[in-house]
């Protein structure tokens, strides 16, 4: 038993390890081969009994208590797009304290994209590995965890309509007019501290065009039962499989190529803008 309380919500219930797993299984989190993890961490107010590294390595152990082959997490860097060397050992990853600590423990391995990166420790590590210039294409980390049996997307404490980047795969699965490969060109290090230059491509959204939070997708995902519910403290707790989200993404988009935007576009708002340049000089192409 593990009754170490980590968090206390806003009516004052406090939450432990134990009981974070537990919620956890209940959407089904354990019941995988490849967990890939979105998080948002602030539950509530936090033990002032732990310090901070002692609160992230406390979930990060709920998190392999969960007994899963393989975890992933995102690690996004965007290092090419903010004109910086993508330094697989060094670059902060902007994915919030918890990806970032985990970046650093030991057997976390993490991928060669400089944009999108992921961290993996577990059994399969070929998601990370060979992959193509493509962020969000084929050959992808994202592309690679599609054809992988037995994924599941957890979202801990963060919102499946605000942070599903695998949505924009999909997006350049099926090709939506409404993005485009803006490529990227800038200096990689590897984990073994080889240096070279190369060139990523990120499937970029027109100038005209704004996505949509789009709880209304949430909602019909539960409503269908594909999405697995519960709550953490003060956060959603949320779980689908990645066959599930692949299916019901591929059919909304080819019902309604507008599915995931705010509004309809028209033709003017499908121009391509370009970042390039150290001072972010734009270049706009139709």
């Amino acid at each position: 038993m593990n009754t170490l309380k980590l968090f206390c919500d806003s009516f004052n219930n406090w939450t432990t390890v134990d009981d974070l797993v537990e919620k956890m299984k209940h959407v089904g989190a354990h019941d995988c081969n490849v967990l890939f993890i979105h998080t948002d961490i602030m539950f509530g107010r936090i033990n002032p009994e732990l310090s901070r590294t002692q609160y992230l390595e406390a979930i990060y152990q709920a998190l392999l208590s969960l007994n899963v082959d393989t975890i992933v997490m995102p690690s996004f860097t965007f290092s090419f797009c903010n004109h910086e060397i993508y330094d697989v050992n060094k670059s902060k990853t902007h994915m919030g304290v918890l990806n970032e600590s985990i970046r650093k423990q030991p057997n976390v391995e993490r991928s060669t994209d400089p944009i999108l990166s992921m961290i993996a420790t577990g059994k399969d590590m070929s998601i990370l590995r060979n992959l193509g210039c493509h962020s969000l294409g084929k050959d992808s980390a994202y592309d690679k965890l599609h054809h992988t049996p037995d994924v599941k997307f957890l979202f801990l404490g963060a919102e499946i309509s605000e942070c599903f980047t695998y949505i924009h795969y999909m997006e350049k699965i099926l090709g939506v007019p409404y993005r485009f490969d803006m490529p990227f060109i800038g200096t990689i290090v590897d984990a073994a501290g080889n240096s070279y230059e190369d060139t990523f491509y990120l499937y970029a959204g027109c100038k005209g065009v704004k996505p949509a939070c789009s709880y209304y997708f949430r909602d019909y995902l539960i409503e269908k039962g594909y999405l697995s519910v519960s709550c953490l403290g003060d956060k959603p707790l949320t779980c689908i499989s990645e066959i599930d989200a692949y299916r019901e993404i591929k059919n909304k988009l080819e019902a309604d190529v507008c599915y995931f935007l705010e509004q309809p576009f028209t033709e003017a708002d499908l121009e391509h803008v370009y970042t390039k340049g150290l001072n972010g000089r734009r270049i706009t192409s139709c």
